[in-house]
């Protein structure tokens, strides 16, 4: 009876012991699983360590960075602005206008396009940037603003005659024919658009028709002096010198200063074998009396001419 007790004894010291270290394996495994000390708030608002934490001084662990989606304040950088520039005044009719009156041809093309820019339908405008275009050189920009011109304003005659003009300069004779045939049409005694359509017919090897348009724009002007001038300077390349003296006669009497009209005159002196020290301006009257002494005469200016 003593050995069983005995034995009995030693059973439930065996299972203390197991109980024991079971319930020690607990806590170490808790421990071990919690990866935070656990706290227990005291009565007086204080908290104490629970587990084995609660012997050792708690140790510091670095902080795990998190992403946040925590927006910053947007901040702007700070950017300079610039002056507007002042806007410049529009260009008046009146500056572009004097530009081309004194030959500033270069800058009147300048100012007529900002003009044409700010008022494009109308047709001054285009005209004057076409006359600009046409004294500085720039025939394609002069041709383009007198077609604009007279497509805007269709009986302007003055576009059509220096449209015409342009045309002549550019090679094309048969379409300047066609705006100075208008021009006269426009205006029957529009010289300059005689004298222009005569120009075309010349260049398009019409002469007999040219001679005929330039003694009508001298019937309506007898000192028109380009007229004048156009005609001796035909009759020269036709051959005929000594007809030619008359006219340029006339033309160098009014204008004492063109170099065009005193090599023509010259040229036909010379050819028709008449001294270069003449009497160019006795020529010069006895030709205005023969020709346009009185209608009778003006009008048989061919036989005169053959």
């Amino acid at each position: 009876m003593e050995s069983r007790g005995i034995e009995r004894n030693r059973s439930e010291t065996v299972l203390r012991w197991i109980a024991a270290g079971l319930a020690l394996a607990v806590l170490l495994l808790a421990a071990a699983c919690g990866g935070e000390d656990r706290t227990a708030e005291r009565a007086d608002g204080s908290a104490e360590v629970i587990g084995m934490a609660a012997a050792q001084a708690p140790v510091a662990r670095p902080a795990i960075p998190v992403e946040t989606t925590t927006m910053a304040p947007t901040t702007y950088a700070a950017t300079s602005v610039l002056p507007l520039e002042p806007e410049e005044p529009p260009v008046t009719w009146g500056e572009a206008e004097a530009a081309f009156l004194e030959g500033r041809y270069g800058e009147a093309v300048d100012l007529f396009v900002s003009y044409v820019e700010r008022r494009p339908t109308g047709p001054r405008g285009h005209y004057m940037l076409g006359l600009a275009a046409w004294k500085g050189g720039y025939l394609g920009l002069a041709e383009a603003h007198l077609m604009e011109s007279v497509l805007i304003d269709p009986e302007h005659v003055r576009g059509r005659v220096n449209l015409a003009r342009v045309l002549i300069e550019l090679g094309q004779p048969a379409a300047a024919e066609g705006h100075a045939r208008i021009a006269e049409e426009l205006d029957a005694a529009d010289v300059p658009a005689k004298r222009t359509l005569a120009r075309a017919l010349a260049e398009k090897g019409d002469h007999e028709g040219a001679l005929a348009k330039y003694e009508e724009a001298l019937w309506i002007d007898p000192e028109d002096r380009w007229s004048l001038n156009n005609m001796g300077y035909l009759m020269i390349q036709r051959g005929e010198h000594e007809e030619a003296v008359g006219p340029l006669a006339l033309a160098v009497r009014l204008d004492t200063t063109n170099a065009t009209f005193l090599n023509n005159l010259g040229s036909a002196l010379a050819h028709a074998g008449i001294a270069a020290d003449a009497d160019t301006d006795a020529i010069a009257q006895a030709y205005l009396e023969d020709l346009w002494g009185c209608p009778g005469e003006a009008a048989d200016t061919s036989a005169h001419r053959r």
